[in-house]
């Protein structure tokens, strides 16, 4: 009986060691440049989705660049849009542009060589928060590796938006207002009244290894 119970203690022990002395996985961080994705788990249409002008369903960036004919070689050619920091654009055109979100949830770049956002609108560094990921994730599910609309590496962490002081938040994916085709990136705002849009768990962030800067303006 005794020795039966100092088995049990012993075992309790080692249980409850195991619990206590279990290491928490290594995650990443975000100190280099990166690409974006559409990071939503139970959605396999979207999840994995590259990020480009702010879009999604778009395999190649879209750039401007003012070099033409002979100077065209002044034009960057990246294939992916990148970011650093806290979502800023990483671009070649003299002073840089901005990330920012309007008041109707609209996420958008500043026009090149201006600075100026509209009234209300909240720069990159208001409302956006990064969450990192394990170093070491299972493949994406039912991930299209073939289509070049994809990344289907698992995200090093994800991006997502709740504006300061606002009882509402996240990102989802809504037909552009301007272009209905166009599948684009919307902040969930207090002024946000889109209803026919999807939800995303995030931004998902993604090491960036190509040309950098990758184009000359967005």
């Amino acid at each position: 009986m005794r020795a039966s119970f100092l088995t049990s203690l012993a075992m309790a022990r080692i249980a409850v060691g195991g619990v206590i002395n279990h290491s928490l996985p290594e995650l990443n961080n975000l100190s280099s440049l990166y690409t974006l994705t559409a990071y939503t788990l139970n959605d396999c249409t979207h999840n994995g989705l590259k990020v480009n002008n702010l879009n999604l369903f778009q395999a190649k960036v879209g750039q401007y660049c003012p070099f033409t004919g002979n100077q065209s070689y002044f034009c960057p050619n990246g294939t992916d849009m990148a970011f650093g920091g806290t979502l800023t654009p990483i671009v070649l055109v003299p002073g840089g542009q901005d990330l920012y979100v309007n008041v109707d949830g609209t996420i958008a770049i500043t026009v090149q060589h201006s600075h100026s956002i509209p009234p209300g609108a909240w720069w990159n560094y208001y409302g956006w928060t990064w969450t990192a990921l394990p170093v070491i994730q299972s493949p994406l599910h039912d991930c299209p590796l073939n289509n070049p609309e994809y990344n289907c590496e698992p995200p090093t962490g994800f991006w997502n938006f709740q504006a300061p002081n606002a009882m509402v938040g996240g990102v989802k994916a809504c037909p552009n207002k301007y272009q209905p085709s166009v599948t684009s990136l919307y902040a969930v705002t207090p002024d946000f009244n889109r209803t026919d849009c999807i939800g995303l768990a995030g931004l998902g962030t993604h090491n960036y290894t190509g040309p950098s800067p990758p184009v000359w303006a967005y």
